[in-house]
This record gives structure tokens, sequence and C-alpha cells, in this order.
């Protein structure tokens, strides 16, 4: 009996000792997300002679072509090469064919085509790879109505759609059967109060064999679908301690540059009420290859969010580093690069003045980089 109770004790401290290594080391500093501070090449700006007022959206293909537009236009949208060398342009502000109010966002199909979310909801605009227009296509009805927030192709070149309704407050994530015109509602989030500049999103990213990743927009969850819609896992960080939203998180840039509060922030704070007074655990999510990166509402000094990386099984790796905006992700990681609008800053005093709702600067070019090495060794 004694030699079974030593026997327990052992395992005991062992598993012990394990969750205890296991901690430590996911407290330890986190590792440069980046290769090298300067980035491989930019979009936008003196380098093309094209300038951006803010870039939110944009298109990376597998090939490394980019696709470029202004949000605050959206008159045209810029293609570069994968060196950031500027191709050309296509399309025009209208109603006609070819011709859009907005773009939103967009994907890219097993072909090359481009489809096009322009902001009359109701339908997508195709271009072939070279910008030349195909033709249009209705949205089912079950998302005509919706705004998209973000697309992607799956492997079966079914469109996956975030789409946010504004009755019911409700975030859907769809699977557009496009040879069928048939819509399958995977995943749904209604739980978070959003008003105005708290209206925080999920986030979705596929992996090569078409598996769905989303996130929760309160807690550390991310759920894991099959390419066709069954619930494959269920991923939780549940000791995560997440921040209350306060004041401070309304101070924004004003029109000469200074630093003011929110207009209205006391209206916002006020509509905040249980978890929703809290950030999001998670702001997004990519994947690269086998590779998760999960960004949290976590951040260091320099207000670079903490980056969770883990392997395709929820398997944690090491924990990264790097600037994003907290309202959504607006980074994407494509075969070892990091794509991001210009967002990072480097004063520490102005990010601690100003508030995690403003992003640092404007976001007038695009910035390419390489993942870290180090990153790929630990892989």
């Amino acid at each position: 009996m004694g030699k079974i109770v030593m026997k327990l004790r052992n395992i005991l401290f062992f598993t012990s000792l394990v969750f205890f290594f296991f901690n430590c080391h996911r407290k330890a500093e986190p590792v440069s997300l980046l290769e090298n501070k300067q980035p491989l090449f930019v979009c936008g700006g003196d380098n093309s002679g094209h300038y951006y007022r803010f870039i939110k959206n944009f298109i990376v293909a597998q090939n490394g072509r980019i696709f470029l537009w202004d949000m605050t236009s959206s008159e045209h949208i810029d293609v570069y090469d994968d060196k950031g060398k500027f191709m050309f342009q296509f399309g025009k502000k209208g109603e006609g064919p070819g011709e859009f109010r907005g773009v939103a966002n967009g994907a890219i199909d097993s072909q090359g085509d481009i489809w096009i979310n322009s902001d009359n909801m109701k339908s997508l605009k195709i271009y072939t790879e070279r910008g030349e227009y195909k033709e249009e296509v209705m949205l089912p009805k079950e998302i005509a109505l919706s705004y998209i927030k973000k697309m992607v192709f799956n492997t079966e070149d079914d469109l996956i759609l975030l789409c946010y309704f504004s009755v019911g407050n409700k975030f859907s994530l769809y699977r557009f059967i496009i040879k069928e015109n048939q819509c399958q509602l995977i995943h749904s989030d209604s739980k978070r109060i959003r008003p105005r500049v708290a209206d925080f999103m999920p986030d979705f990213a596929l992996d090569a064999a078409g598996n769905i990743y989303i996130t929760d927009t309160l807690d550390y969850r991310i759920y894991k679908y099959s390419k066709d819609g069954r619930l494959l896992d269920k991923h939780e960080v549940r000791d995560f301690k997440k921040e209350q939203i306060v004041e401070k998180d309304f101070n924004i840039f004003s029109e000469d540059f200074k630093i003011i509060r929110y207009p209205g922030y006391k209206e916002v704070m006020g509509a905040l009420r249980g978890p929703s007074l809290y950030f999001p655990a998670i702001f997004g999510i990519n994947i690269d290859g086998d590779t998760i990166y999960v960004w949290s509402s976590k951040q260091d000094k320099m207000k670079r969010l903490l980056i969770d990386v883990y392997d395709l099984k929820f398997n944690w790796r090491y924990r990264s580093c790097y600037f994003n905006w907290m309202g959504r992700n607006l980074a994407q990681i494509v075969k070892g690069k990091l794509y991001i609008p210009s967002i990072e800053n480097e004063n520490i005093q102005l990010t601690k003045d100003v508030g995690r709702f403003s992003i640092l600067n404007y976001a007038e070019q695009l910035n390419v980089y390489a993942i870290s090495r180090e990153l790929s060794q630990k892989n």
C-alpha cells in the first residue's frame, strides 16, 4: 500500500513539475516575430508613386501578387508583384459592369479570378487575374442584406464568408457553395454588445485542408470546423485574464495630430455591460502552413499584441508579438511573410498616451516582412 501511495505522489509531483515549466515557458519573453525590422519591400508611397490614406483590407495571392486599395476612396484596385513592384490597376468607381461604389474586401479562387465585394452588398464582381471584368454573381438571400467582413475561398472553391447582421447584432460564418448557389450556416456569435468604436468582430482562417478556425468575441476560445461545417475541436484558455475597457482607451488623434478623448466615449462606455466591458481575449488569427498565430489582447510596454503560436492540433509552441489594430486583425501571414499596414510605432511615450481603440500611425502603405528564422527553427 505504501509503495502505491509513493508512486502516486511521484506521478503528481512530475505532473506538477511539467505544468510549472510549461507555464514558466509561456511567461517568458516573447520571441521577435520579424527576422529584421526593415521590411523586405513596401507597397505604396514614394516606393511606387501610389499613395493611400487608409489601408484596411487587401488580398495576397499564393503566388505573392498583392491586390491593394484605399478604404477612404476605393476608386480602383492596385496590383503589385511578389517583390512589391506596381503592375497595373483595374476597376473604377460607378454603377455599371466592372464598376463599384466602394471595395469592401475580396478573395481569389483556384483559377486566379478575383472576387470583389462591393458596398452594394447584394453581389460579387469577378475579374480575371489581369483585371478584366468577367461577370457578377448575386449573393443568396440568406446573406444578401449582411455586411461581409471577410471572405476566403476554401480548397473546394466554396466561399467562406464572415457576415454581420445589424438586426440582431449578429456575426455569422457561412459556406457559400457557388456551384449550387446554396449557403450553409457554420457558426454564429451574437453575445457581445457592439456600440460604435467598441464594435469588435471575430476572425477566421483556413488551413491547407480547408478546415476553418474561428475566434470567439469574448473569451479565449477558437472553434475548428471541417470544410463541410462539422465541429472538429474547440481550444480554450480558461485562465486568460481579460482587461477591462477604461476611459484612457478612447484617446485618439485629432485632425491636428493632438491626442484627445473620443467624442461620445461616455455613451459608448455606458452601453457596455457584463462581459462586454472587457476587451475580447483574441483579436485575430492567421494560419500559415502548419502554424497558427493567435493575436491576443495582451500587450507589452510598446503596445505590441502578444501572439500565441500553435501547431494545427493546438499544441502551444511559443509566444511572439507585433503591432496590430485592436478592433480588427489587419495582418496576413503567407509563406513565411508578414503583410501588414504601417501601423507600428517606436515612440514609447506616444504609445502610452494613445488609447487602444486608436491606430498608432495612419496606414498609408503596406509593409512586408520576413517571419523570424528563429520562429521557423522552433517549428
